[in-house]
């Protein structure tokens, strides 16, 4: 038959041996060059490696930095070399998987692919995790060796005592202690085995594992044919690869294997790794040895963790987030193409923690430094938050990065791995300056007419309430609570400048905190009729500190809890000492709460909550950042202390001071 009678020839093209390769349930990768790199790598291999697709195209040993050391970098070089394969079974690997170091074993082989001219084009390397197979197989070896120590010992004692019955006895005793010893091991092994004898495959054990897979009872399956006792397996290959290990004497193994089991009345699809044995006695099969493990929840898992980290990459690419990885015990340091990028580094270049740090701007090196110290130091809380400025030669400016990252420990509870994010806040911050400045020139610009403007509201208030025209009294009361609200908005500007500039002066006094709170009390009492505004009494405590500030603080808390709260909803308003130095004040309100993930970044600048509960609230974001700032110079802290949905609670803690 000719090239032109098979036309189906015409479509077995480079692409279609790819998408084979790609479909291969076994880990499968392409090399080339003596620097062996990667051109391809199926999704079994990422899986083996513990990497993602980015390591196509690099060199094995800067994808994989950690087989340095192992033995299969020049076993590869002497295969390219030589052009002559080579395999291997059950050989160890160090990889590191999820961050952690890990020692498998494998089979792998690395086939040379030769050029017309002998020469080594391509290896086409294949592998199989066996480290489960192997583990059990070395205990079945050890049991299968103990037992065979017993029955040489047996064997030596009936020679030299073979006129004592007695002596025969003991040794049949011991060997059948032997062999119940095995039946044990096989029934508490965590896999499921069974033992078929004769062509028939007749099921002679089958541990308690295998049945509950099979979804068996052993009454059901002992002693009969494997293809009667379970006829689900009609139209799947089960039965016709036993048939093939009993006729070949050659194993057959099979790596998530989709299967059809038994589940009560009707079937479950099972995907399992499966080993089909052949017992060979006296030269002859006379049996399979079957090993079967169901892996069908752990494939599910891998799967969701990949479609996970599918969706976090391109969550990360969308933001535009580097992201990097340091191992504090090797210094392994490691980051993504657009971290190496503002490093001033191309992605192929290797990048290490020194080298990062030397281009971080010389007056934040030290914080740097000391911030990753302090998340991996024992007891801290392994977060780590910072912001700092790069300097890229290749860049005019220093790059204003914001970095967050998270300790993950090891089984000893010591720091494993330090990762985290950097996020480029360089425009962030001159729109914030640029923010910064407009508002303090508005509010300089706005504070004059302002006062004008609420002292001619006043006379007129005052001509007003000296007639009966109460329609003027309450227009003129609700315009100067509104010029009130608006120089209120223009101090918080004029504050935050003052912060800025460090000229934000605190005057501190001592403050009776009843009297202070009857203030307030009747102050929002009269001002705010939306909301149920509860103050708990109050301890009699003197606070050593600014009056206006506090005030201010409280005011913007319960501001807060106004706009964020249902109205007819209560807000109440607590302090107490919390020992002989120290107080708490705290703002809580029945609204809808705080995200986990805005609670830690409410307190920055400009910083507005989106929730599309609530639409559009009014509002620049500053109220609680000054809150923070105000409470920092009094050596105070403020927090979230708790929010869900049934409501959100503010603490401030302060130094009573002197």
């Amino acid at each position: 038959m000719n090239a032109e009678e098979r036309p189906h020839d015409n479509y077995f093209s480079e692409e279609m041996i790819i998408l084979a390769l790609q479909s291969s349930p076994d880990p499968t990768a392409i090399y080339t060059g003596e620097e062996m790199i990667i051109r391809f790598a199926n999704a079994g291999m990422l899986a083996l490696w513990g990497k993602d697709i980015s390591v196509i195209g690099k060199p094995l040993i800067q994808a994989i930095p950690e087989l340095a050391g192992q033995p299969f970098l020049p076993i590869l070089e002497q295969v390219w070399r030589s052009g002559i394969s080579y395999s291997v079974a059950d050989a160890p690997a160090r990889l590191i998987k999820n961050g952690m170091p890990t020692t498998d074993y494998f089979d792998y082989e690395y086939k040379a692919l030769l050029s017309a001219d002998n020469k080594t084009w391509c290896i086409l390397n294949t592998a199989k995790e066996v480290t489960s197979r192997r583990a059990y197989l070395e205990r079945i070896q050890q049991k299968e060796e103990k037992e065979q120590a017993l029955i040489e010992e047996m064997a030596t004692t009936m020679e030299e005592l073979t006129s004592t019955n007695e002596d025969l006895n003991i040794s049949m005793k011991l060997l059948e202690e032997s062999r119940e010893h095995v039946k044990t091991i096989i029934e508490q092994a965590p896999v499921g085995i069974a033992v078929l004898q004769g062509p028939d495959h007749i099921i002679e054990m089958a541990n308690t594992a295998i049945l509950k897979t099979w979804g068996r009872e052993g009454k059901e399956v002992i002693g009969h044919a494997h293809h009667t006792a379970r006829p689900e397996l009609k139209g799947q290959p089960v039965n016709m690869w036993l048939d093939d290990v009993y006729a070949t004497g050659k194993p057959k193994i099979n790596k998530e294997f989709l299967v059809k089991l038994r589940d009560g009345g009707g079937l479950r699809e099972a995907i399992v790794n499966s080993i089909y044995q052949p017992i060979i006695s006296s030269g002859k099969v006379t049996g399979i040895l079957v090993i079967l493990e169901e892996i069908t929840q752990q494939v599910l898992d891998r799967r969701k963790n990949e479609k996970d980290q599918q969706m976090l990459t391109l969550a990360i690419d969308a933001g535009e987030l580097a992201t990097f990885y340091y191992e504090p015990g090797s210094n392994l340091f490691s980051g993504n193409a657009l971290l190496k990028s503002w490093f001033g580094l191309s992605a192929e270049e290797h990048l290490d923690l020194s080298l990062a740090l030397s281009s971080i701007h010389d007056e934040d090196r030290e914080r740097v430094t000391d911030a990753i110290k302090e998340s991996l130091r024992d007891g801290s809380d392994g977060q780590y938050s910072i912001e700092y400025r790069i300097n890229n030669p290749q860049e005019p400016s220093p790059r204003l990065v914001q970095a967050r990252g998270k300790v993950f420990y090891g089984p000893n509870g010591k720091a494993a791995t330090l990762n985290g994010t950097l996020r480029d806040i360089t425009e962030q911050k001159k729109d914030e300056q640029r923010k910064d400045d407009f508002m303090g020139m508005v509010s300089h610009e706005l504070k004059t007419p302002l006062t004008s403007l609420q002292a001619y509201l006043q006379v007129l208030q005052r001509q007003a309430n000296l007639t009966d025209n109460t329609t003027q009294q309450n227009v003129l009361a609700k315009s100067i609570k509104q010029v009130r609200n608006m120089n209120s908005m223009i101090n918080s500007f004029l504050n935050i400048s003052r912060l800025d500039s460090g000229k934000m002066l605190i005057e501190k006094s001592k403050i009776d905190l009843q009297q202070l709170f009857a203030e307030l009390e009747e102050e929002m009492l009269s001002s705010i009729h939306t909301h149920i505004i509860v103050f708990e009494p109050v301890q009699a405590l003197t606070l050593y500190a600014d009056r206006e500030k506090i005030s201010q603080v409280i005011h913007n808390l319960v501001g807060n809890a106004v706009k964020y709260s249902e109205m007819g909803t209560r807000i109440t308003i607590a302090c107490l000492a919390i020992d002989q130095n120290r107080l708490k004040l705290t703002v809580s309100d029945e609204g809808i709460g705080i995200a986990s993930e805005d609670q830690h970044l409410i307190f920055e600048r400009y910083h507005r909550v989106q929730n599309p509960q609530i639409g559009s609230i009014s509002g620049f974001g500053i109220g609680l950042y000054l809150c923070r700032e105000i409470i920092a110079l009094h050596d105070g802290q403020i927090s979230v202390e708790k929010s869900n949905s049934e409501g959100t609670t503010f603490s401030v803690e302060l130094p009573m001071g002197n």
